[in-house]
């Protein structure tokens, strides 16, 4: 028995179609870490991830936890997985980050202060070691 060429199309194409219908879909991730002053001001690290591994991530710094829930909501955000290591200690929120990329909060704060340390490659992965060893109350964002 020999198949013809539509046939074999036909065949070739159902089972795509039934490959492709089995896949179950990948949705976005949002994950949302709260910090809160002591005059109870709360302030919102939220990320969202994409991607089949979640190895596209965008982040941003807001006092609004429903920021970033989809992809449309991005501006402002930063992109990039890991693209900063912060502490927050005595309602001041210190971010460190590398040099060359642009991290800003545009949200207006009443007692939390935000400081912004700008570092070269070795001064960030010093940090980042720091991190994984849980030293000094360092964090990822989450």
């Amino acid at each position: 028995m020999t198949l013809r060429t539509n046939e074999k199309w036909l065949i070739c194409n159902a089972l795509l179609v039934l490959f492709f219908s089995s896949c179950v879909g990948v949705e976005d991730t949002h994950k949302s870490k709260e910090l809160i002053s002591s005059a109870g001001e709360k302030i919102y690290i939220n990320t969202l991830n994409s991607g089949i591994t979640d190895d596209n991530q965008y982040t941003v710094i807001s006092k609004d936890v429903k920021r970033l829930r989809t992809r449309s909501d991005t501006l402002n955000a930063v992109k990039g997985l890991s693209p900063f290591v912060y502490r927050f200690n005595r309602d001041t929120l210190s971010i460190y980050y590398l040099a060359w990329k642009d991290i800003k909060v545009s949200d207006s704060l009443q007692s939390i202060k935000i400081t912004y340390h700008p570092l070269q490659n070795k001064e960030f992965m010093d940090i980042m070691l720091k991190v994984g060893k849980g030293e000094y109350g360092y964090n990822l964002v989450p």
